[in-house]
């Protein structure tokens, strides 16, 4: 009897964990309940993969050359070194291949004694900062001089490893040229002098928020900042980008994530969807709209956040995520490890079930969403019951390299070559840019994703 008892708890207890974790449709994949887990799904698998830097550390690497001894005579230098000497935790002055720590609370003095010490070692201190975890700026006139045969290395793009490694971190460089006048041998050269700022925009407080907030750069016209990233271009839409704006005829439950949403639908497909959404007509003509009405907007791209990238086109890949989350659900629920393998999510692509208007892209930037009319098939690509679950990922699809427009600003005139210009600078951000796994890095991650939980179909 007491045998009997415990099967019978047993098996009530697994009913109760079926009706409250599985609910079984009709002919189709079992789907979960709810979107309980979603937030907790996308954050797992799928969450940014960001590297932090530790937060209020600047280091700051100074070359001692003459381009710094003259810099305290700079109405520009001038309006940054109070950034400088409010952030700067540690102090590094680059005397030839010696690179000397000082007494980071005496920055503003030590700007301001510079003794000049020839061949600076740019090279080593770019690779230090590119594996720092923390913030730095190097102030340089940017002429990696070797006591060598190669000299100044007028073409050598020196700097391009390191701008690589921090780029392909997930982070930014902030990189402004500022020209001013060099007497050398009693001949006069348009040189300039280089800021340049390993930050990440997202950190709170960071070197180049500093200097804009600090300093009107707008003031120096003739200095020019430009940005480098491979990651995380900036979006931005209604007032508190909260989420996107969706159709109203869709009656969702939506909750903004930062990076992503997640859209509970209300209103079923075959009754509400496809009449208002899918088929639906211009109220005015009454003649069908060619792409149906939109499923939400309002999320746009700034288009040049990437700096040397112009972002040309961006798209969309749609998964149907009914399994794997129906999984993910379970186990969570069980207390017992997430089975799931991220690397997996592209065997449940279901094309371009939802494509994005790239007219209204290419003239503001936004990321409007509407259902493919040639791809719209949904008695094959909808199979969950009583519910079906969509990841939607907005990827940067296409980019135009722009830095040929500002190269200008980062090339001087030869030292050690008269009548020559050095390109090592704008060479080595050029050869970064243009390598393949940043081109890679650029299209590779989402740049905002959309989950949708609707009604089976």
């Amino acid at each position: 009897m007491k045998n009997k008892s415990l099967l019978a708890a047993s098996f009530l207890a697994v009913l109760l964990l079926s009706a409250t974790v599985l609910v079984s449709g009709c002919g189709g994949d079992d789907t979960a309940v709810d979107t309980k887990y979603l937030s907790n799904f996308h954050e797992q698998y799928f969450g940014a993969n960001v590297d932090p830097l530790e937060k209020d550390n600047l280091t700051l690497y100074v070359d001692y050359s003459k381009c710094m001894v003259l810099a305290k005579d700079s109405d520009f230098f001038n309006a940054l070194t109070p950034s400088f000497v409010d952030a700067t935790k540690t102090y590094f002055s680059i005397e030839g291949k010696n690179i000397v720590e000082h007494d980071a609370d005496s920055t503003y003095t030590l700007l301001r004694i510079i003794t000049e010490t020839n061949y600076a070692d740019l090279k080593t201190v770019a690779e230090k900062m590119a594996e720092s975890k923390s913030e730095s700026v190097l102030l340089t006139d940017g002429e990696y001089y070797q006591p060598n045969a190669a000299k100044g290395g007028i073409v050598n793009p020196y700097l391009a490893p390191a701008l690589k490694k921090w780029l392909l971190r997930g982070h930014d460089v902030y990189m402004i040229s500022e020209p001013y006048k060099e007497v050398h041998n009693g001949n006069t050269y348009n040189k300039k002098r280089f800021y340049i700022l390993f930050t990440d925009n997202r950190l709170p407080g960071n070197i180049y928020n500093r200097i804009v907030q600090s300093s009107k750069l707008e003031d120096f016209p003739e200095c020019e900042v430009f940005h480098l990233s491979a990651d995380h271009p900036s979006l931005y839409g209604n007032e508190n980008m909260s989420h996107s704006t969706l159709n109203p005829s869709l009656t969702s439950l939506t909750k903004g994530f930062g990076s992503y949403e997640i859209q509970d639908w209300q209103i079923t497909w075959k009754d509400a969807i496809e009449p208002m959404i899918v088929y639906a007509v211009d109220p005015q003509t009454g003649a069908p709209l060619p792409n149906g009405d939109y499923i939400t907007k309002g999320i746009k791209v700034d288009r040049n956040s990437l700096g040397a990238f112009r972002i040309e086109s961006v798209s969309t890949k749609v998964y149907n995520i009914n399994t794997p989350y129906f999984d993910y659900y379970n186990e969570r629920e069980a207390k017992v490890k997430p089975t799931f393998e991220k690397s997996t999510i592209g065997s449940y692509d279901i094309g371009n079930f939802i494509m994005i208007d790239t007219v209204e892209f290419k003239k503001h930037g936004d990321v409007a969403l509407y259902f493919d009319p040639m791809s719209y098939a949904p008695k094959d690509l909808l199979n969950g019951s009583p519910f079906n679950y969509l990841k939607v990922d907005i990827c940067v699809d296409n980019v135009k390299p722009i830095f040929s427009q500002y190269e200008d600003k980062f090339k001087f005139e030869s030292i050690d070559r008269p009548g020559q210009i050095n390109e090592s600078v704008a060479a080595s951000i050029k050869q970064c840019m243009t390598a393949p796994d940043i081109q890679t890095m650029v299209t590779k991650a989402p740049i905002y994703s959309i989950y949708i939980k609707s009604f089976e179909y």
